[in-house]
Formats: C-alpha cells, sequence, structure tokens
C-alpha cells in the first residue's frame, strides 16, 4: 500500500492512530523511498492528506530526526504557509531537528520566529524548544539567550512557566542574573498558586 493509503484520511478515520502507526513503521525500518513520498505529500494533495502527513512526519522526527534532517530545508518553506495546522506540524518538525541540526537552523532564525507569533499556541510552545536547543550551542547563545528572555518576559500567563523551565537549563552563568530579573517580574504579576509555585522552583534552581 501507497503512503498516502495509509494516512488517516485515506482510510476514512477521524483519529490520528494511523498517522502515528505510519511514523512508528517509518521509524523500524528507515524506508528512504517512504519518507520521500511522505516528505511529497507535505506539499501535494488536498489539506486532509496534508495535514496527516505533517503529523507522521513530525512524529517520525520525534523517534528519528535522522530520518527527517534531509527535508530541512523544505521545512523551512513551509513556514511560510498560512495554513495554521501545517505550520504548527512544522514548527514541531523542527523542533525535532533543533538539538543535532543548530547551525543548519540558525540562518532561519527569524523566520521560525515570525511563524510562531503569527501561528498557535503550539507553534510558539515549539519555538521555545526550538530557542532552547539552539540557546545550548555556545556558537550560539549569544544571540539566542536574549531572544529566550524576551519570549519568557512577553509570554502569555498559561505559558509563562513551562517558558521558564524551558529555557533555564539552557541559561548560562554570566546571563542568569538576567533572567532572574525577567522570572521574578513574571512571578510578581502572577496570580496563580500553581503558576507561581513552579517559577519559584525555576528561581531557586538559579541558585
Amino acid at each position: 500500500m501507497s503512503i498516502a493509503g495509509r494516512l488517516a484520511s485515506a482510510l476514512e478515520r477521524n483519529d490520528e492512530a494511523p498517522n502515528i502507526e505510519l511514523a512508528e513503521a517509518l521509524a523500524r525500518t528507515g524506508n528512504k523511498d517512504e519518507i520521500a513520498e511522505l516528505a511529497g505529500l507535505l506539499t501535494a494533495g488536498p489539506n486532509p492528506v496534508r495535514h496527516d502527513a505533517i503529523k507522521s512526519f513530525y512524529e517520525l522526527g520525534e523517534r528519528r530526526p535522522d530520518l527527517i534532517a534531509p527535508y530541512l530545508d523544505q521545512l523551512v518553506d513551509l513556514l511560510g504557509t498560512n495554513d495554521n495546522r501545517m505550520l504548527w506540524g512544522t514548527m514541531s518538525a523542527l523542533a525535532a531537528l533543533a538539538p543535532t541540526h543548530a547551525e543548519a537552523l540558525m540562518p532561519h532564525l527569524n523566520h521560525i520566529l515570525d511563524a510562531a507569533d503569527r501561528s498557535s499556541v503550539i507553534a510558539k510552545d515549539k519555538c521555545m524548544v526550538i530557542l532552547a536547543a539552539l540557546n545550548s550551542d555556545d556558537r550560539f547563545a549569544g544571540i539566542i539567550t536574549p531572544v529566550l528572555l524576551d519570549r519568557v518576559r512577553h509570554a502569555a500567563t498559561n505559558q509563562t512557566p513551562m517558558y521558564a523551565e524551558i529555557a533555564a537549563p539552557t541559561i548560562r552563568p554570566a546571563d542568569k542574573p538576567a533572567f532572574r530579573e525577567v522570572v521574578e517580574q513574571r512571578l510578581a504579576a502572577m496570580s496563580y498558586p500553581a503558576k507561581r509555585k513552579r517559577l519559584e522552583k525555576v528561581l531557586k534552581a538559579l541558585g
């Protein structure tokens, strides 16, 4: 059966299970021809097919990022889409690649940030994951740390603790005072006890 025939829409399914099962199968086999077919579906066919394909693609990336790495440039091109489902799915795939492909993603930093800002909460969350991965690379920390701090500073209330938690492990000693100041500012304005507790835990971990 073709890759397209194994997607949820082809099977007349309304759940994501077939798409996840396809990703798991491709992760096991590493079949390059089938992965290429899946990648082709990201830009071809009706929306239901493309949406299923991006789901399988980022699920594959989370299991075997090496298998989707050859398609990094194609994913970056997809950041220009106005289809929100494709956009946050693409950000999810790039987040899977970020820990091992920081150098390849850095030239596209502004494109990634712009895509996150015009998309959903999920895209913004994945943007933070990408930024943290880039910030973990000493070559890029000088550029990325201020961006990370700004994202924590202006995050929606619901996202603030998670963003602080994502950023914290990548903050270098010299930048900890600035990061602490941002977290303290968000803590001072935070009225939700559970979220306050998480921010306090981040501050405690800073030492």
